[in-house]
């Protein structure tokens, strides 16, 4: 998932980084998304296990698996929380950055489009946030998530700790 020419250009134009914080984001988000290109053997842990989260994030993702029922399902432990889904083909998979914007030194917003199989693709908003020097994914917003993934982690947490 090489960044285009034409990526390099409009990154390049991004107020207030440097270029080699333009690269960091770029790398970083199309590493996020790797694993879903690449055949099932060699596939990533599950994308809550990963070291991608910011630390406030990541706690809560802790939070979560403390209280989260080990027999049943919950409504964050059904698909995976980047591609929203549960199976993709990763020959067909392409990921596509369709905006970024640093909103703040520190922070970014990156709107993705993701093509799982043949005919089928989602859109979400990755809020990403620079911790030790790394970008790293704060929140994300999509059709699963409308109100953000942090706050589907609240809300499921409330809802697993009501059925211990």
């Amino acid at each position: 998932m090489g960044m285009s020419l034409l990526a390099a250009l409009a990154l390049a134009g991004l107020p207030g980084t440097s270029a080699n914080d333009q690269a960091r984001l770029t790398q970083t988000v199309e590493s996020l998304f790797h694993p879903y290109s690449i055949s099932p053997s060699r596939r990533a842990p599950a994308v809550w296990e990963r070291p991608i989260w910011s630390r406030e994030t990541a706690a809560l993702i802790a939070r979560w698996r403390r209280v989260a029922p080990r027999d049943e399902v919950d409504d964050l432990s059904d698909g995976d929380w980047l591609c929203q889904c549960q199976d993709w083909d990763e020959h067909a998979f392409r990921l596509t950055i369709v905006s970024r914007r640093v909103d703040a030194p520190r922070h970014a917003v990156v709107e993705v489009r993701l093509r799982l199989a043949r005919r089928e693709s989602v859109s979400a908003r990755l809020l990403l946030r620079v911790e030790n020097g790394a970008w790293k994914l704060d929140d994300l917003i999509a059709r699963d998530y409308p109100a953000g993934l942090k706050a589907a982690l609240r809300r499921t947490i409330a809802e697993d700790r009501k059925l211990r």
